[in-house]
């Protein structure tokens, strides 16, 4: 049942990464890797404020826990790729965006996954 469901999920969480990152970038144009730190941010938000919720209003089966958080939010989230375009930006010599991208995702994240855990709590 775990491996259904990690498949399930992570092929949805891929699917919604995709559209999107995509959209987003397209939208916003340029170089700087907008629609991936949109994915992230959004991501820790989600993960923060489900994880939170179920953890004090539902149960949960671990399988099916297991196949959100770890399947969905795995494949959805993109620290990885924050990772290779953050190098490429360094590698291009551009410190600054490359900085700006990385602290905007590292404190971006952060404060989304205490904010939806906020949310959470309050519902």
């Amino acid at each position: 049942m775990r491996i259904a469901l990690l498949i399930l999920f992570g092929s949805l969480g891929t699917l919604a990464r995709y559209a999107l990152q995509g959209i987003v970038q397209e939208r916003t144009g340029g170089t700087f890797p907008s629609g991936t730190l949109v994915v992230n941010l959004l991501g820790c938000f989600l993960l923060g404020g489900i994880a939170e919720y179920a953890l004090g209003h539902l149960t949960i089966s671990p399988d099916w826990r297991i196949g959100i958080t770890v399947g969905f939010f795995g494949a959805f989230t993109t620290f990885s790729s924050f990772s290779w375009e953050t190098a490429r930006l360094l590698q291009g010599g551009e410190w600054r965006r490359a900085s700006i991208y990385a602290l905007s995702s590292l404190i971006g994240g952060l404060v989304a996954v205490f904010l939806g855990m906020r949310i959470a709590d309050r519902i």
